[in-house]
């Protein structure tokens, strides 16, 4: 299904890629996890689903993946927040889908700048990662989670994962979401999306826990399109 790429210079000289394909809004942006790249099973589905609904789609590599500058480990959570954020005002109010890390970026930058959320699906969001990051560190500074390649974290990285406010944000992410977690994720435990989507206060949320589900949720992801097509659109209140 043909995309055209972009490319984006964004804070400090950095550069982030992706491709995007034209459509109604709100368009679908998907934000990918770690160690991961844009193209994968869960954004390739996504794209088929908005050509269908005839809506507009965009993914990009966050910084330290795939074509996007910058390297993994020594690119601070709070630079993938404000990438997210510029990446969301060239697409204007959005229907974000996050996965993992990219739940967790997509959740922050939701509570930055609501106006550039519609909807917002949290696909096993990382949740209670950042503020333990130490804890999943060998004692080099290398980081091995859910089978994923070892990695160094440089210690800025970690600094800034350790002060990354979780406790008051459930409460700041306002925009009609679903969490979707499976019951079988060794990675991320559902317990953490449970208890976030507890403390939100937004009028419109819906949790989806997965039986046997794993981390990454492919099984389901036609499913997951649906759902959260089937949240209320403040666009359309």
């Amino acid at each position: 299904m043909a995309t055209t790429p972009f490319c984006l210079v964004v804070a400090g000289g950095g550069r982030v890629v992706g491709d995007e394909r034209s459509g109604a809004a709100p368009s679908y942006v998907f934000l990918h996890g770690l160690g991961s790249t844009r193209s994968g099973e869960k954004s390739a589905s996504l794209l088929a689903h908005a050509a269908r609904q005839g809506r507009g789609f965009l993914r990009f590599d966050m910084r330290g993946h795939g074509e996007s500058s910058g390297e993994l480990g020594r690119v601070k959570v709070r630079q993938l927040i404000d990438d997210a954020v510029q990446v969301l005002e060239r697409t204007g109010p959005a229907v974000v889908v996050g996965s993992s890390l990219g739940a967790l970026v997509a959740a922050h930058a939701a509570a930055q700048r609501p106006d550039l959320f519609d909807r917002l699906a949290l696909l096993a969001p990382a949740f209670g990662l950042m503020p333990s990051l130490a804890a999943h560190l060998d004692e080099h500074g290398y980081l091995a989670l859910g089978g994923a390649p070892l990695f160094y974290v440089d210690p800025a990285v970690r600094e800034d994962a350790a002060s990354l406010d979780e406790t008051a944000l459930p409460a700041r992410v306002r925009a009609p979401t679903l969490i979707v977690h499976g019951t079988a994720d060794d990675v991320i435990p559902p317990r953490a999306s449970e208890r976030f989507f507890g403390a939100m206060r937004a009028n419109d949320k819906q949790l989806w826990l997965v039986e046997g589900g794993d981390h990454r949720l492919t099984d389901v992801a036609a499913e997951i399109w649906q759902r959260v097509d089937a949240l209320p659109s403040p666009s359309n209140r």
